[in-house]
C-alpha cells in the first residue's frame, strides 16, 4: 500500500514578484500626518501603494484616507478620530495589478510625543501709538493640542525703522505693545513653545503694519488704584481738561488664553461718564481677586483709544486683620496660641513678642520676638511669679509681603513652677554633702594625726614633776592593772635601821625589775628617797588624792601605807620581804 503523499497547494498571487516598501516613516505636525517610504521599481508596470493603520490595542487595520492605490511614495492626511495619547501603528504595501507585496509595518508610537508644533497664526490691529497682537494657538481646531492650549508660551519679536529688535513674552492676550510712534511701520513674528514637552515651533511669517495718525485725544496714562475702606479708588492722568472718562474691567482668567476677548470687558457703573480723573467703586463690583482695568477719555463724539491695561490683585490691597491670642501660664513658661478672625490663617507666618510688665523702659521698648509657621508658641525660661505681656501679628510671605497690626496686649502671671522646688532640693543636697564632707575630713584628720603623731608617754621624772603641781591629779598615766600594794610589818620590834632599809632595798630591786620588764622609765631620785621623805610625802598628800590608798590598820607605826613607788611600778606582782622578828 502506497503512502499518502500530501502536496502543498500554493496560491500564486505575485508576491514574489513585488518587493515591499522600505524605510517607512511618519512625520506629524499638529494634526497633519505625512507617511513616507522608499521602493525599488523592478517592473515596468504601474505600481501603486496602499497604507493602513491600527489604533490603540485593537487588532483591526483601518485604511488610511487619501493613501489608497497611490503612485507616490508619500501621502498626507489627518486622523481626527484617534486618541493622540495611545499607540498607533502604520503599514504599507506595493500593488501591481492583481499582485501585492507583503506589508511593511512601521514601529508603533504615540502621536502626542511625536507631533511637532506649528507656528501660531497672528492678527494685528494698529493704533496711533500701540499695536494689538492677536495670537491663535497651534492646531486651534484640531485634536492634537486641544487639551494643551494653556501649556503654550509665546515669544513676540518686533522691529521697525529706528526701532531695535525686541522680544516680548506675553502672559495675557491680546497683547498691547504701547509707546510706539504714530505713522510708523513695525514688523513682528511669533513662535509657540510647549512648556512641558520643551518643543517649540518655528517663527510665523513676518507681518508688518503701520501705526495710525496721532489721535486728537490722547489716552489716559498712569492708571493707579488705592484702597479706601471697602472701596477701590481709581486714579489716572490726562493731558486735557474738561474730559469725560469711563472705566471697564475684565477678569484675568478671560485673558489667560490667546484670542479676541474684547466682548468680555465689563463697565464699572460708578466710573462711567465721570468728569474727574478719579472714581470710587465698591469692592463688590469686582467678583474676582485679580482683574484688569482700563480707562478711556472722550469729548463729545471724539474718543481716545483705551489706556494701557492695569493688572489689579486684590490681595495687594487687602489688609490682614490683627490676630486673636490666648495665653495660658504653665509653670515658669507661657503657652501662646494665635488664631485669625474668620479662620483665614492658611499660608501665613506668626510672630509673637513678649516682655516683662515692669517699669523698666528698656525692657518694654525692646521686647523679645519669636516667629513660627504654626500658631502655637511655648515661651520658656521665664521668671516665676512675674507678669509678662504678649502680643502677636501675622505675616504673608506671598507676592505682596503683607503684615497685620499687632493684636491686643494680654498679660499673665507665671506660676512658681519647678524652679523653687529645684532650688530647695539643690540647697538641701548641698548642705547634706557639706556635712558629710566635713565629717569625712575630720575623720581623716584624726586618722592621719594618729598615724604620723602617736601619743608618747613622758618619763617618770617629768611625770613626777607635773604631779607635784596642784593640777597633777589631771595628768595621770593609765595603769595597766589597778592593785593596792602595802607592806605589812608584823613585828614592830625590829631594829629601825633594818626595818627601814629592808623595804627600801626590796623596793629598789622591785623597781629595777619592773622597769626592765615593762619598759617604763625609773628615776634615780626616787631610789634615793629615804623613809623619812616617803613618810613626809605620804603625810602631805592631799585628801582624795589617788595616792591616798586605803590600808589595813596597824600597817605602819603612824598607820600610813607606802603608796608612791608601787603606783609607778605598774606591776601586778608584789614581792615582799618577810618580817624580822626580834
Amino acid at each position: 500500500m502506497e503512502a499518502d503523499v500530501k502536496i502543498p497547494l500554493c496560491v500564486f498571487t505575485g508576491e514574489d514578484n513585488l518587493r515591499p516598501p522600505e524605510d517607512v516613516a511618519i512625520y506629524i505636525i499638529d494634526d497633519n500626518y505625512t507617511l513616507k517610504w522608499n521602493h525599488h521599481r523592478e517592473s515596468m508596470g504601474n505600481v501603486t501603494f496602499s497604507a493602513e493603520y491600527q489604533k490603540g490595542e485593537g487588532r483591526i487595520w483601518l485604511k488610511v484616507p487619501k493613501c489608497q492605490h497611490i503612485t507616490r511614495t508619500k501621502c498626507e492626511f489627518s486622523l481626527l478620530g484617534i486618541n493622540v495619547y495611545s499607540k498607533t501603528q502604520f503599514r504599507v504595501r506595493a500593488e501591481e495589478g492583481n499582485s501585492t507585496s507583503s506589508w511593511n509595518e512601521a514601529d508603533s508610537f504615540i502621536p502626542f510625543y511625536k507631533a511637532h508644533v506649528s507656528p501660531p497664526r497672528v492678527h494685528l490691529k494698529a493704533e496711533d501709538k500701540a499695536i494689538l497682537v492677536y495670537i491663535s494657538p497651534p492646531g486651534e481646531d484640531g485634536t492634537m493640542w486641544a487639551q494643551e492650549k494653556r501649556c503654550f508660551n509665546y515669544t513676540i519679536r518686533i522691529w521697525g525703522r529706528s526701532f531695535p529688535v525686541r522680544e516680548i513674552k506675553p502672559m495675557y492676550f491680546p497683547k498691547k505693545i504701547s509707546k510706539l510712534l504714530p505713522e510708523t511701520t513695525y514688523c513682528l513674528e511669533v513662535r509657540a513653545v510647549h512648556t512641558s514637552l520643551q518643543r517649540h515651533s518655528n517663527y510665523s511669517s513676518a507681518r508688518c503694519i503701520n501705526t495710525t495718525v496721532a489721535n486728537k485725544i490722547p489716552v489716559p496714562e498712569n492708571l493707579e488704584v488705592d484702597v479706601q475702606g471697602d472701596s477701590y479708588v481709581l486714579k489716572w492722568d490726562h493731558a486735557f481738561a474738561n474730559m469725560t472718562f469711563k472705566a471697564q474691567w475684565i477678569p484675568v482668567y478671560s485673558k489667560s488664553s490667546p484670542g479676541n476677548h474684547s466682548d468680555k470687558w465689563k463697565p464699572i457703573p460708578t466710573c462711567a461718564n465721570v468728569q474727574t480723573t478719579h472714581c470710587v467703586s465698591p469692592r463688590e463690583t469686582f467678583h474676582t481677586g485679580t482683574f484688569f482695568l482700563r480707562v478711556q477719555a472722550s469729548d463729545g463724539n471724539n474718543t481716545s483709544f483705551w489706556s494701557e491695561e492695569k493688572l489689579i490683585d486684590s490681595q495687594k490691597y487687602t489688609l490682614l486683620p490683627p490676630p486673636v491670642i490666648a495665653v495660658t501660664p504653665t509653670g515658669d513658661s507661657l503657652l501662646v496660641y494665635v488664631s485669625c478672625k474668620d479662620s483665614k490663617c492658611n499660608g501665613l507666618i506668626y510672630e509673637v513678642i513678649f516682655w516683662e510688665n515692669t517699669s523698666n523702659t528698656e525692657k518694654r521698648q525692646h521686647p523679645q520676638s519669636m516667629i513660627k509657621e504654626h500658631p502655637e508658641f511655648n515661651v520658656v525660661n521665664l521668671r516665676p511669679l512675674t507678669v509678662y505681656c504678649v502680643q502677636a501679628r501675622v505675616l504673608s510671605t506671598g507676592v505682596w509681603n503683607k503684615t497685620s497690626k499687632f493684636s491686643d496686649k494680654l498679660c499673665k502671671k507665671t506660676h512658681p513652677g519647678n524652679s523653687s522646688v529645684t532650688w530647695i532640693i539643690t540647697g538641701f543636697g548641698a548642705l547634706l554633702f557639706s556635712a558629710m564632707a566635713f565629717y569625712a575630713g575630720r575623720s581623716l584628720q584624726k586618722y592621719l594625726y594618729y598615724v604620723f603623731s602617736p601619743p608618747l608617754k613622758p618619763p617618770c621624772s617629768i611625770d613626777e614633776f607635773f604631779s607635784e603641781l596642784p593640777s597633777k591629779s589631771l595628768l595621770l598615766l593609765t595603769a595597766e592593772e589597778h592593785t593596792e600594794r602595802c607592806f605589812v610589818i608584823e613585828n614592830t620590834g625590829v631594829v629601825a635601821g633594818e626595818e627601814n632599809r629592808a623595804p627600801e632595798e626590796e623596793l629598789r630591786k622591785y623597781s629595777s625589775q619592773s622597769s626592765q620588764d615593762s619598759g617604763n622609765y625609773s628615776n634615780e631620785e626616787e631610789e634615793s628617797v629615804g623613809p623619812e621623805s616617803g613618810q613626809d610625802m605620804l603625810s602631805t598628800a592631799p585628801s582624795g588624792s589617788p595616792w591616798s590608798l586605803p590600808c589595813p590598820a596597824g600597817t605602819l607605826e603612824d598607820g600610813a601605807c607606802f603608796p608612791g613607788k608601787e603606783k609607778h611600778l605598774q606591776s601586778p606582782v608584789l614581792r615582799t620581804q618577810p618580817a624580822l622578828h626580834g
